[in-house]
């Protein structure tokens, strides 16, 4: 008699403890900020001991890498899940992922600031040169390389490569960056920025020139 095969409880109880960490340190970092909020407070909010919070997040930059993870996982998920996106003109894909993901910060918009300082310091495990970083971007990029692939094989662009990936990933992080400074209403001038910048770039890459 065989056992059906499944994920360990133990696996998964692990994962359902990080993400109920993740909620109760999101919540404290929205209502006292980032480095107003502890760990002591994180694992009140969270119902567990202190010690406890430490085996799964040493550190609140640990959390924050983490939080990155998962909405990183949940825009992919997304994109895969949408038919309507994925038929979409490039351009449109593109401007979606990100708009996307600026929808899914903007209830942390004090927290992403936060962090982005953070990441400044050489010594951060946020800074863009760490690995724990590099790992999380290689797999977006990976993930931006595969919709540009996408608008390669079907023509809209000419072959791009990786670098086109990597254009585009620094192009996202240049638009959080505008985007935590935008104080229009709703954004709209991230948006605005946005839409502009895609149509631009993916004119030029078609005709070769500026002459829009």
């Amino acid at each position: 008699m065989f056992m059906k095969t499944r994920r360990p409880r133990r696996a998964e109880n692990k994962e359902k403890t990080r993400r109920a960490i993740l909620r109760a340190a999101l919540a404290l970092f929205a209502k006292k900020g980032f480095y107003a909020t502890t760990t002591k407070a994180i694992a009140r909010e969270a119902g567990i001991a202190e010690g406890t919070l430490f085996n799964y997040f040493p550190t609140k930059e640990d959390l924050a890498l983490y939080f990155f993870e998962e909405e990183q996982n949940a825009v992919v998920a997304w994109y895969e899940g949408d038919k309507q996106i994925k038929n979409a003109p490039l351009p449109e894909k593109l401007f979606a992922i990100v708009q996307r993901f600026l929808d899914r910060l903007a209830p942390y918009e004090e927290f992403i600031g936060a962090v982005y300082l953070r990441a400044l310091s050489p010594a951060s495990k946020l800074n863009p040169a760490s690995l724990p970083t590099q790992e999380r971007n290689l797999r977006y990029l990976q993930f931006i390389r595969g919709v540009l692939g996408e608008a390669e094989a079907a023509g809209e662009i000419p072959k791009v490569g990786d670098l086109g990936a990597y254009s585009f990933g620094l192009f996202h992080l240049a638009m959080i960056t505008y985007w935590l400074q935008d104080r229009s209403k709703g954004k709209e001038a991230t948006l605005a920025m946005l839409d502009r910048c895609l149509k631009i770039g993916t004119h030029v890459l078609n005709r070769g020139g500026w002459d829009w």
